[in-house]
């Protein structure tokens, strides 16, 4: 099957004359079939550059998919979390009871729960184990505490520690305890993996941009002189140009489908070990594969790359070769 192929409508000599946009459209129809039955006369080596375009699109898929749960997870984690305000010695229990109102009516408060110098203590002999110690004791060490749980601490560790602060000025409370340090930790982790996904999505970008330039580039080289030939009889660049963007454009495609299986097994292989380790946190977290919009945009991402670096290199071989 001839690489540039134009053939004239079925039935011309007794057919109207087709207008631009016809035409056009049948010369497009002509050249994608044709590239997509030359796939199949190396399907091997064709194989080779699908996996892989598809492993470089899958990598950073991957990452960008696992982000976007980890970020969820991490609000889920945040929002799980407590602050700890432990009241003076002298606050009773009726005064910590409206005290925990009080707190619990603030915009910024989703829950407070009070927990009495008596109650505290039980918890504490039931989880500790240390029953003998604790019954020697002639007085309860263990302060009133209320548990509140920050309505907006999806905005980050910034909201949990200004809510902190205002708690600790406040006279009838002794202490707050929150662990910041863990939750900048895991925002600073969050962003440190996003910076990355992106930069590597970036050199993989233009890793499959190299590829497939390189590809188009062999093609050209084995029909120089099938180009020099049409260039000779007034082919145009637009038309000698169409094939190889073509050729991209299953490439990408072909890639893209099979970077979706390999994100498909790989969430496969990873959901159960995965369910069990947020089960052990008590989460309901679940790892989930591509939507039908991540899907969509895996595809245009890859034909659009592929078709690209075609264009890139196409443009510049077809003008490197001009008949003398």
């Amino acid at each position: 099957m001839a690489f540039f192929k134009n053939r004239p409508p079925r039935n011309a000599s007794r057919s109207q004359p087709e207008s631009a946009s016809t035409r056009l459209f049948r010369e497009h129809k002509e050249v994608a079939i044709s590239s997509w039955y030359r796939l199949w006369q190396t399907p091997f080596a064709n194989l080779l550059t699908w996996l892989t375009l598809a492993i470089a699109l899958a990598l950073p898929a991957a990452l960008l998919l696992l982000l976007s749960q980890a970020q969820h997870l991490g609000q889920q984690v945040n929002q799980s979390s407590h602050i700890s305000v432990f009241l003076a010695s002298s606050i009773g229990i009726e005064q910590g009871q409206v005290i925990t109102a009080q707190l619990g009516s603030r915009p910024d408060v989703a829950k407070a729960t009070y927990i009495s110098a008596e109650q505290a203590l039980v918890n504490f002999r039931a989880s500790s184990g240390l029953e003998d110690i604790l019954a020697s004791l002639t007085d309860n060490p263990l302060p009133a505490t209320i548990l509140i749980e920050p309505e907006n601490t999806a905005l980050g560790p910034k909201a949990v520690a200004i809510l902190a602060q205002q708690l600790r000025q406040q006279d009838q409370i002794d202490q707050v305890l929150v662990d910041m340090e863990w939750l900048d930790r895991l925002q600073a982790l969050l962003d440190t993996s996003e910076r990355f996904t992106y930069s590597l999505a970036l050199l993989l970008a233009l890793g499959v941009l190299l590829v497939v330039g390189n590809t188009v580039r062999l093609q050209i080289e084995s029909r120089k002189q099938e180009i020099l030939v049409i260039k000779l009889v007034g082919g145009t660049d637009a038309y000698l140009r169409r094939p190889f963007l073509y050729a991209g454009f299953w490439a990408g495609l072909f890639a893209a489908v099979i970077a979706w299986i390999i994100l498909q097994l790989g969430v496969s292989y990873l959901h159960q070990p995965l369910l069990l380790l947020a089960q052990s946190y008590q989460s309901d977290w679940q790892l989930h594969g591509l939507s039908w919009l991540g899907s969509v945009l895996l595809v245009l991402a890859s034909c659009g790359l592929s078709v690209l670096g075609a264009s890139l290199t196409v443009g510049r071989q077809l003008r490197l070769i001009e008949p003398r």
